[in-house]
C-alpha cells in the first residue's frame, strides 16, 4: 500500500514565462518619467517599455517600478531618481545588467537578489541607476528563478529514503 501522499502528487511549479527584454531602437522612447510625486505613492508595473532615460521625484511619498515585464532597448538605459524623505522600490529582472549610483544624506541604498539569480550576459542591457536620496531609501531588487522551499526539499529527502 502506498502512503496517502504518493495518492496526490504536488503540481509542477508554473514556467516563468519568457519575456522577450529588447525592442528595436525606434520603438524607445528618448525621455520620459512619473512626473512629481507630492505625499503621494505612484506604481508603475505590467507591460510597458523603459525610456532611454527615465526621471522620477517624490518629495515624502513612494515610487515603485516594476521591471519584471518591461522591455528596453539595447545597450544603455538610465533611471534617474531624486527623493525627499520618501522610499523608491525598483524591481528588476535577472537577464539584464544593473550600475547603481545612488548618493543623499541620512539615506539608504539597498539591492537584494531574490531568488536564484545569476550572472546576466556581457551583450545584455544595461541599467543605470542613479540620484539621489534625502532622509529616503531607494531599495533595488533583483529578481531571479524562484528557489525549493523548505517543504519541497524535506519532502524529497522523504521519498527518496522511502521509495
Amino acid at each position: 500500500m502506498t502512503p496517502p501522499y504518493r495518492a496526490y502528487p504536488a503540481p509542477a511549479p508554473p514556467a516563468p514565462a519568457l519575456v522577450v527584454r529588447t525592442v528595436p531602437e525606434y520603438l524607445v522612447p528618448e525621455r520620459s518619467g512619473l512626473g512629481t510625486t507630492w505625499f503621494s505613492n505612484v506604481k508603475r508595473v505590467g507591460d510597458w517599455i523603459l525610456p532611454r532615460n527615465f526621471r522620477s521625484f517624490s518629495f515624502m511619498g513612494s515610487v515603485e517600478l516594476d521591471l519584471t515585464n518591461a522591455r528596453m532597448g539595447e545597450g544603455t538605459s538610465e533611471i534617474e531618481l531624486r527623493c525627499i524623505f520618501s522610499s523608491v522600490e525598483i524591481k528588476v529582472p535577472a537577464d539584464i545588467r544593473v550600475e547603481i549610483e545612488v548618493d543623499g544624506v541620512m539615506n539608504s541604498c539597498e539591492t537584494e537578489e531574490v531568488g536564484d539569480v545569476g550572472i546576466p550576459s556581457p551583450d545584455a542591457p544595461l541599467l543605470r541607476i542613479i540620484g539621489s536620496a534625502y532622509m529616503g531609501s531607494v531599495e533595488v531588487k533583483i529578481i531571479g528563478t524562484p528557489k525549493a522551499s523548505w517543504k519541497a526539499k524535506v519532502k524529497s529527502t522523504w521519498d527518496f529514503f522511502y521509495s
